[in-house]
Parts: structure tokens; C-alpha cells; sequence
């Protein structure tokens, strides 16, 4: 994995050296491995890049990676997992490689096949292409949204960079909060993409590309997801492609030239991650969890409980208060923008604990929206049922529309989803805004807008919720929790279950094999019995939370109180100060849903404190 970074100026400024590696070496801890600049004769363009060393280790993998004539210029932040299988077809066609990486590979595929390589390409990747015949700069992000990539333009100069800071160290660049977006992260607890907290500046979406020909950008989606669920199969057949297919992505993605392990909590998709691990790669295997002294938070017992099945090499690290209190303005700093996620915190330290024994590890982000795993599906799993009631009795009834209307009324709406990732309930954070603010945000609706593109789709109520979790949840918030805190420890993650093939193949299967008699992921759940342990396998879901309910109460009380009431946050004139100060008054009977709300307001209190 990589840092990677780059401008591209259209005016009198040429790009100097100095204002790439400024932007380059803020994101050391991407890749404190190697480095390299680029900077052509002219100085229209410069890139950067900093180096995480998983394949081939020798100085032959550096980048920015040019082609023979030195035409083509790539800086690339990913793994390609069928790159071997590539490099064979374009050496038939004869293309010369210089070195064993997925970079080259990406490099010489884009010579044969242009801006369309990415169809091409398997695995989770970010990078960019400077065509210097072509004058034309082209990125790239990967179908999930795995790996991270930002942008900014101002019609004179184009940044792009794999994290935030990188752009804003550009003194040019502005800092100004898009209103917008703090107004959708107290909506959902992060900021949807294509939105950033800081106005003007981008993402590029999942499954997208961008090219930047003579000042003007090119926006194109070069993969969705084809749903179109059809009962091809038996429920047994089912359950043995999925496996087939989980220990396919499992295997490609153990790929690497230095030592790997898995992140396990103990439940469903992390337990059969490392169990088909194992099976693969028929040795003990590293396995990596975090436990709290609260017993009601703490999930390592069951990762434990498969350890000791698996007989892995297995490693459990414990998260108290004092730590919390030491790693939130690191975590506020690293994150680029606010994450109301708390489970970024316990990430970030297994991720840095892990380090001292791998450099890769696999995680099981993905599999509840692949097979339904959340309670929310319950939303889209009832109205399911009631359109098979509706049009079992839609015979008897009279007049062609009226089905059609009793389905739209049924349909899953955006303000029911947000109910269920909401800290604040819509009359609430009126409450929590400053009356200016609120003010500038009266005829702003953008914060739902993206929901309602992926719910009114034609697909039935289940897939939907899947389908929007997976376009917007997973990239904007699990994905990003996963990369930045792992990076920030020099850590590559992997994650199986969003292999692309894998999940077409898992939305398509038939609603009412997903979950079955009440029971989510039941077809996950059959073709993993047998393969994971009953206890691990069966578990309720628990999520991966800290206990900020008791925390709030006693050992972060007086931190929370100097971040949120800090000079600053007053003097932005964002929020409300009473809301902030009664909120914090009822520490002392603090619940799950009380801590989440000071956990989200603090952190984006921490993060402003960083950046602004």
C-alpha cells in the first residue's frame, strides 16, 4: 500500500519540488518504506509517492513509475489481485517488464487498453496517470471504494492526493467547512461522498474515474453492480458456490511477500475469514483482537474461543480509558475528517498492536451487507413479505394501479434508514446547531438526496437497503474507519468479502435465502456450518463498540468538557452552547445512545481543533 499525491497546474505557478514533497511526506506513515518524486522539465505536473513495500521488495518497485520512453508517469496506492494472470497476456503481446509489481502490471495495461484497463482489474487500488503525449491526467478508484482518493480544482491547479491533509497543506487551498456536509455527518455520523468537510474539495466516488484533459474533468462509472436475482439454484447449491467463492477472494488475497494475519472478533465473517485461512494456508495463522475490562463490550472471549480451535498464533490487547483519552487527537488528526464511528479507535489499536508481528491482515468488513446482517433489514425484510401478501391477493383486486401504489406506500423510506445510523433524531439537531447555521441550512436537503437515488430503485425492499449500505455506508464509513486507521499504523488491510465477483454473486441470491425464518445471513450461515464453529457462527451480532456510557460517566468526563467547551468551538459558531453544556450535565446517567452523541460531537470538536 501507498501514499500517493500530485498537482497539475494550468497557470503561470509551475509545481515545485518543495510543495510536492510537503505534500508527499505528510502521509509518511502510508508508506515510510520508500519514496519518490516527479517533476516534469516544464513544470506543468509533479507527483509523489510513498511506499509500503508488500511485493517485490527491491528499490525496482519505486514510483512514480514511468514507462520505456518515459511518456507515461503512474503513482498507484493498492493491491491488484489477478495481476499475474495480466502480466502474462500483455507479455504475449509483448510488453517488457522491469520489475514484479501489481504497479507495472496496471502501468502497461493502461498502454494497451487506455482509460478502460480498469475493467480489467481485480482488487482494491487508487492511482493516477499522467499521459504526457495525450496531456491528459487520468485517476482511478477501485469498485468498492476501498482505497481512498481526494481531489481539489480551482481552474488553475488540480491536487489529488490519498488523504485530505495532503491537500490542505497547500496554503492556496482553502479551509472553509461545508455546511452541507457537518449538517450530514450529525445525520449519518460521516460525509457521504462525493462531499468532503471542506468545501471545494472531493472524493472520487467508488467505481468511478476521472480524467482531466485541457482544464476540463471527466467524471465516468465504469461498474455498478448487476442485480438481477432469478432462483437458478438449490439453497445447498448456493451455499457451495458462496464457499468456493469466499475461498477464491481468500486465497488471491494472501498474495504478499512478507508476513500476514487476520483481524477476528469472533463472530460470522471474521471467524470464517480466518478459518478458510487456515484451511488454505494449512499452518497456524496470526489472529489479532481487542477486549475491554467491560464485560458487556467485550468480544475477545469468542475470538479467543476460535483461536484455540484454529490453534492460531493469537493476540489479544486490552483498551482502557487512559488510552482512549491519549489516541483521540492522533485518530482526530489522521481521519482528515470527523468519523462519528467509536469503533475507529479500537481499530486503529489493533491495527498498531498488529504491526509489531505482520504487515498484512485480512478483516471482515462487507459481509453484512452482502448476505444481510443488520437490523435495519428488518425494514426491507417485512415489506418483502407483505408485497408476496399483496400480490397473492392482487387477483381479487379491482383496478390496475392500485398494486403499484400499495408497493410505492411500502417502500422503504430515507428518513426510517437514518433512524437506525442516527446519533441525533432530526428534531434534536436543530437543537444542536447554532441559530445561524441553521439559518444557512433551511433549504438544504442534500444531506438525503443520496439515499433516495439508491431506494428508489427497482429492486425489492431488502436488496435496496443492501444495495444503498453498500454504495454509501461501507465505502463513506467502514471502509474509510479501516483505511486510515490501519494505515496510520503502516498496516495493509484486505478485505475477501468485497471481491466484486463475490458480492454480484451474494446480491443476487434470492431475498428469502439471505434470511430465512427470522434469521439474517442464513444462507452465509449454512455454507459456513461445519467450517465455523457453532458458538462463532451463531452468535448474536454485538458490533464493535467501547463503553463510552461508562467512560463518559467518570474517566473521559473532564476531557469531553474541555474539548466541547473549549474557546474555539465557541467562537466557530456552529453549535448551540447550552445544547453542548446540558448535554455534558447529564454525563452522570449516561447510556449507549447519550455517549454516542458526546463521542460524535466530540471528535468533530478534536478534528476542528486539528485543522481549523
Amino acid at each position: 500500500m501507498c501514499g500517493i499525491c500530485g498537482i497539475l497546474s494550468y497557470g503561470e505557478q509551475k509545481v515545485t519540488e518543495e510543495y510536492v514533497l510537503k505534500m508527499r511526506d505528510t502521509m509518511f506513515h502510508r508508506g515510510p518504506d520508500d519514496a519518490g518524486i516527479y517533476i516534469s522539465t516544464e513544470g506543468k505536473i509533479g507527483l509523489g509517492s510513498r511506499r509500503l513495500s508488500i511485493i517485490d521488495l527491491s528499490p525496482n518497485g519505486r514510483m512514480p513509475m514511468p514507462n520505456e520512453d518515459r511518456s507515461i508517469w503512474i503513482v498507484y496506492n493498492g493491491e491488484i489481485y489477478n495481476f499475474k494472470e495480466l502480466r502474462r497476456e500483455l507479455e504475449a503481446k509483448n510488453h517488457v517488464f522491469c520489475s514484479n509489481t501489481d504497479t507495472e502490471v496496471v502501468l502497461h495495461l493502461y498502454e494497451e487498453e487506455g482509460i478502460d484497463c480498469v475493467k480489467l482489474l481485480n482488487g482494491q487500488f487508487a492511482f493516477a496517470i499522467w499521459n504526457e503525449t495525450e496531456n491528459l491526467l487520468f485517476l482511478a478508484r477501485d469498485r468498492l471504494g476501498i482505497k481512498p482518493l481526494y481531489y481539489y480544482f480551482d481552474g488553475k491547479r488540480f491536487l489529488f492526493a490519498s488523504e485530505l491533509k495532503a491537500i490542505v497543506k497547500d496554503p492556496t487551498v482553502p479551509r472553509k467547512i461545508d455546511l452541507g456536509a457537518l449538517n450530514a455527518y450529525l445525520t449519518y455520523q460521516y460525509v457521504p461522498s462525493p462531499q468532503t468537510i471542506f468545501r471545494g474539495i472531493r472524493k472520487l466516488p467508488p467505481g468511478f474515474t476521472l480524467t482531466l484533459k485541457d482544464g476540463r474533468i471527466n467524471l465516468k462509472e465504469y461498474w455498478r453492480i448487476s442485480i438481477s436475482p432469478n432462483i437458478l439454484h438449490s439453497e445447498n447449491e448456493y451455499a457451495e458456490k458462496l464457499i468456493i467463492l469466499l475461498r477464491n477472494s481468500i486465497k488471491k488475497r494472501l498474495v504478499s511477500d512478507v508476513p500476514l494475519g487476520v483481524f477476528l472478533s469472533g463472530g460470522p465473517d471474521s471467524s470464517a475469514i480466518a478459518a478458510l485461512m487456515t484451511a488454505v494456508s494449512g499452518e497456524p495463522i496470526n489472529t489479532f483482537s481487542v477486549g475491554f475490562e467491560e464485560g458487556e463490550f467485550n468480544e475477545s472471549i469468542f475470538a479467543e474461543f476460535l483461536a484455540r480451535s484454529l490453534k492460531s498464533n493469537h493476540h489479544t490487547f486490552v483498551i482502557r480509558p487512559e488510552l482512549a483519552r491519549d489516541l483521540i487527537p492522533k485518530l482526530a488528526y489522521q481521519f482528515d475528517e470527523p468519523l462519528g464511528d467509536q469503533a475507529l479507535l479500537p481499530t486503529y489499536y489493533m491495527a498498531r498492536e498488529a504491526k509489531k508481528f505482520v504487515t498484512v491482515c485480512l478483516s471482515g468488513e462487507g459481509g453484512d451487507e452482502c448476505f444481510g446482517g443488520y437490523d435495519r433489514y428488518d425494514l426491507g425484510i417485512s415489506r418483502n413479505r407483505l408485497v408476496k401478501i399483496v400480490n397473492f391477493y392482487s387477483h381479487f383486486i379491482t383496478g390496475t394501479d392500485i398494486n403499484s401504489k400499495i408497493q410505492s406506500a411500502l417502500s422503504p423510506k430515507a428518513d426510517e434508514y437514518v433512524k437506525t445510523l442516527c446519533s441525533f433524531p432530526k428534531e434534536e439537531k436543530d437543537q444542536v446547531l447554532s441559530e445561524a447555521v441553521k439559518e444557512e441550512l433551511k433549504n438544504d436537503g442534500s444531506a438525503y438526496y443520496h439515499l433516495e437515488r439508491y431506494l428508489s430503485t427497482k429492486l425489492d425492499f431488502l436488496t435496496r437497503l443492501q444495495y444503498l449500505d453498500i454504495k454509501t455506508y461501507l465505502p463513506d464509513n467502514l471502509l474509510v474507519k479501516v483505511d486510515k486507521a490501519s494505515m496510520l499504523a503502516s498496516l495493509e488491510v484486505r478485505v475477501p468479502f468485497l471481491d466484486h465477483h463475490l458480492i454480484e454473486f451474494a446480491l443476487n441470491i434470492p431475498w428469502n435465502l439471505r434470511v430465512k425464518g427470522g434469521i439474517k445471513k442464513w444462507i452465509f450461515r449454512k455454507a459456513m456450518s461445519g467450517i465455523v464453529p457453532y458458538a462463532n457462527l451463531w452468535r448474536s451480532k454485538m458490533g464493535f463498540s467501547m463503553p463510552l456510557k461508562y467512560w463518559f460517566r467518570k474517566d473521559l468526563d473532564k476531557y469531553a468538557w474541555e474539548v466541547l467547551l473549549d474557546k474555539k468551538i465557541k467562537q466557530s459558531g456552529l453549535f448551540s452552547m447550552p445544547y453542548l453544556t446540558g448535554l455534558l450535565q447529564k454525563n452522570w446517567s449516561c447510556d449507549s445512545a447519550h455517549g454516542l452523541k458526546i463521542w460524535t460531537l466530540l471528535f468533530f470538536a478534536q478534528w476542528y481543533h486539528c485543522y481549523l
